[in-house]
């Protein structure tokens, strides 16, 4: 370490220590009796109160299958990002995908980057789910800090959510302003993260009244700088030039007030503001990596950093009137999102094909020869990077995403959720403006082919630059969609309930799209537009055999809005869509629909001490919207592709066995896989098989444990958690040799475990926890990819290397 990071570090480290004072504001001296009163444990483990129903009730009386999570909660666990939520729940999978978003969230194997979102992301009562108009269209996530929970709804939730949940709903709920007493939340933290740098936070949020039940606030602010643990090498030499290049910032500011003329009506205005910036991707290069001493490395020329900035204001009004509730959330979002893939490598995977046989350009080979065989630079990407021999080149991918969503619900609602009807009524409107531009900035490509081919880039393609650009990209999406719903629940007994549902709704979507640029061959333009009127129903029965003991089973269907598909130039793609049976690419696809059954319970025992809910399905998804990428071209398409089926369950147990023990389980099983072949054409190559899978590991497992004991007037508690999720057995397509997706070198992902431990003390109401993140070091792997099937450099990425640290919360 040079002593410019030592500076660093120190920098670092300071900043963080003078957090963690900040995070203990003066009242912490307050007397014992100020902290919050503890849980007695004889009385089991405490419960949340969820609003998935759009009542407010604890979660063990809700009849559908959720995970959910207090600010404090997750606080005991470490949980900081959804990735670390997705790890303690099961049913849920995060992180990259086959398709190559990095925010992929599915739920009970419900996943696709094609089109619409497959899962519902709520900030509140707000969806933010983006649409996958064209590369890198990641959703966004809010951060976790300030939250008042985080709710997972495992199934369709079509009916109250509305299109993309069709595998379930992750919500972010944020907290209100207090308007009887003042209310603190504080968090700093400080870690050094193994063969990296050092991660560090600090944030704070207080509120209360202005006037006592009249006027309140609540405002918090929070940063978190994670810290890097790949190491940059030069291609030519193999020396360390950069250290921990994939360090990441995240900034959040939320503020909210409420005004309460009445004990019926309440008014709050609020807003969010997140940014989140990474220096450079968390991939590295397999060839010249040893992750399992610690040696994670790239030599990529481009550091693939992004930028994620987004807002929110929104405004709720609640009103209460003759055993009514009325509703109102008004909201605007709007998201600017900058990053990109591997431009660089991209286009050297790409140039080498034409190296090989002209891209459909051409018939001539190497340096504009008529031989077809490799010439001397073959291959331009090695196992261990770019060529040396390769003259100096670079060629950034920008691909910038934008979102503008304005939503507005309204709903009515019973106000007594323990009256024997209650329902609620409501309409929805969202008109979102999304645009999405892919640019592979070229500047050196007229020299490197002069270099290699002997004849300029634009020659070789006989179409120049647009700009500097070799290839661009541009999408402007406009969608809006306006549904009525309803939810009624019935007491046929006192203990038997049945629930009835639906969502009518009309989606409209349009595209307007241009390509352009010497590797499209030309320019293209098109447009398209799809309407959907789509009914998503629901049915269920509620048994309360007694206050513990809760059994169900529904029948739902989700949906995802259809879209249409950019134009494909037909020169340099003519061979790969003649393999599929096509002479062009659809201009549009339709929406698919997933049909669920369900069977749980949520029970208690032993006054509590024991609880436990269990859940199993089925679902059936139909008109499958996938990706086809066509290999040769490097472009790429949605079309319907099939069907498939999920089955598995969901188990989530808590146990209080003695005083100050606690402990928990969750553990899951899908498998969710293609029930058909399918091609595009009858005379194409089969995309998909009947059995293949939907990425996603079968088996997850979570077990915790914590122990709270007093030591010198002062409360402590150990904790320990592992997560185990397995290895997929059965083939995706792309692992399928019969599958004209077919790619021998993406070896499955590894089984995985996850080991962490934390160690504290309450004083004087703050929370001191010593804690070590993946403390076995794991270094699985997770995302093993390349840019085709011909390229033999792979990048692959892992776990976050063992993190130690120290912690401090406060919250009065």
């Amino acid at each position: 370490m040079n002593k410019h990071q030592y500076l660093h570090n120190g920098v670092m480290m300071g900043v963080a220590f003078a957090g963690l004072l900040v995070a203990i504001p003066a009242r912490a001296q307050a007397p014992q009796q100020d902290a919050p009163p503890k849980r007695d444990e004889a009385q089991g483990p405490s419960e949340i109160v969820v609003t998935a129903t759009r009542q407010a009730q604890v979660a063990s009386s809700v009849p559908i299958s959720i995970s959910a999570y207090s600010q404090e909660s997750m606080d005991v666990r470490g949980i900081k990002s959804l990735a670390d939520v997705a790890r303690f729940t099961p049913g849920i999978r995060f992180g990259r995908s086959a398709g190559g978003a990095s925010n992929n969230i599915s739920i009970r194997g419900i996943a696709s980057d094609a089109g619409a979102g497959t899962t519902g992301i709520y900030i509140d009562d707000t969806p933010i789910q983006i649409r996958g108009l064209g590369f890198s269209s990641d959703n966004t996530l809010p951060a976790i800090f300030d939250l008042e929970r985080v709710e997972v709804l495992r199934g369709p939730q079509g009916t109250l959510f509305g299109a993309g949940s069709e595998g379930g709903t992750v919500r972010f709920i944020t907290p209100q302003p207090n308007l009887d007493h003042f209310q603190t939340y504080d968090r700093a933290e400080i870690a050094a993260v193994a063969h990296g740098g050092v991660n560090w936070e600090t944030g704070a949020a207080i509120g209360g009244p202005i006037v006592p039940q009249k006027l309140g606030f609540r405002i918090s602010a929070w940063h978190r700088r994670d810290a890097g643990y790949i190491d940059h090498v030069d291609n030519q030499t193999g020396i360390v030039d950069d250290k921990n290049i994939n360090q990441g910032d995240v900034t959040v500011l939320r503020g909210a007030l409420t005004y309460a003329p009445d004990d019926d009506l309440k008014i709050t205005l609020g807003i969010t503001y997140q940014k989140r910036v990474t220096n450079a991707s968390d991939n590295f290069f397999v060839g010249i990596s040893d992750p399992g001493n610690g040696v994670f490395h790239t030599s990529t020329p481009e550091y693939r950093g992004s930028s994620d900035r987004w807002y929110q204001p929104s405004l709720n009004i609640q009103y209460n009137t003759g055993g009514v509730s009325i509703t109102s959330i008004s909201s605007y979002f709007q998201r600017m999102n900058r990053t990109g893939y591997s431009g660089t490598l991209y286009n050297l995977s790409y140039y080498q094909k034409c190296y090989l046989d002209g891209c459909g350009f051409q018939s001539t080979g190497p340096g504009g020869s008529t031989d077809a065989h490799p010439g001397p630079l073959y291959p331009f990407l090695t196992p261990t990077g770019i060529d040396k021999r390769l003259p100096y080149y670079l060629s950034p991918s920008h691909v910038t995403n934008t979102q503008r969503l304005v939503t507005q619900e309204l709903r009515l609602q019973s106000s007594d959720p323990n009256a024997r009807l209650n329902w609620v009524v409501g309409l929805f409107y969202q008109h979102s403006r999304q645009r999405s531009t892919d640019e592979l900035v070229d500047p050196l490509g007229n020299s490197f082919f002069n270099a290699v081919f002997g004849q300029s880039l634009e020659d070789f393609f006989s179409y120049p630059l647009y700009g500097q650009d070799s290839y661009i990209n541009n999408s402007v999406a406009t969608e809006s969609q306006i549904a009525g719903f309803a939810n009624v629940t019935y007491g046929i007994t006192e203990k038997l309930k049945i629930v009835a549902g639906g969502r009518y709704a009309e989606s409209k979507f349009s595209v307007v799209n241009f390509a352009d640029g010497s590797q499209n061959g030309s320019r293209t333009e098109g447009s398209g537009r799809k309407t959907d009127r789509p009914f998503t129903p629901k049915l269920g029965v509620n048994y309360q055999a007694d206050r513990n003991n809760l059994f169900y089973a529904s029948w739902s269907k989700g949906f995802r809005a259809a879209g249409a598909n950019p134009p494909i130039p037909v020169t340099p793609c003519a061979d790969d869509l003649a393999a599929l049976g096509l002479n062009s690419a659809p201009g549009a696809y339709k929406s698919d629909k997933v049909t669920s059954w369900e069977l749980g319970s949520k029970n208690k025992f032993f006054g509590g001490k024991v609880q436990i809910e269990a859940s199993a399905y089925t679902s059936n998804w139909s008109n499958i919207q996938q990706i086809v990428n066509l290999p040769t071209c490097a472009l790429r398409f949605i079309a319907n592709l099939g069907t498939a089926r999920s089955r598995g369950f969901d188990l989530q147990a808590s146990l209080s066995p003695l005083r100050g023990v606690t402990l928990d389980l969750a553990a899951g099983y899908t498998d969710t896989h293609f029930t058909q072949d399918a091609r595009l054409a009858s005379q194409g190559q089969i995309v998909v098989l009947n059995g293949d899978a939907i990425e996603g590991p079968p088996w997850t497992l979570s077990v915790g444990g914590r122990y709270e004991f007093g030591i010198g007037g002062v409360d402590a508690f150990l904790r320990g958690d592992l997560q185990y999720q397995s290895r997929l057995r059965r083939p995706i397509p792309q692992r399928d040799p019969a599958s004209a997706s077919y790619d021998p070198g993406l070896i499955a992902p590894a089984a995985t475990t996850f080991v962490s431990l934390r160690a504290g003390a309450l004083v004087h109401g703050a929370d001191i926890s010593l804690f070590v993140d993946n403390l076995l070091d794991s270094a699985p792997r997770l995302a093993l990819a390349h840019q085709d099937s011909s390229t033999l450099l792979f990048e692959n990425a892992t776990f976050r290397p063992r993190t130690i640290g120290i912690t401090v919360t406060y919250r009065r």
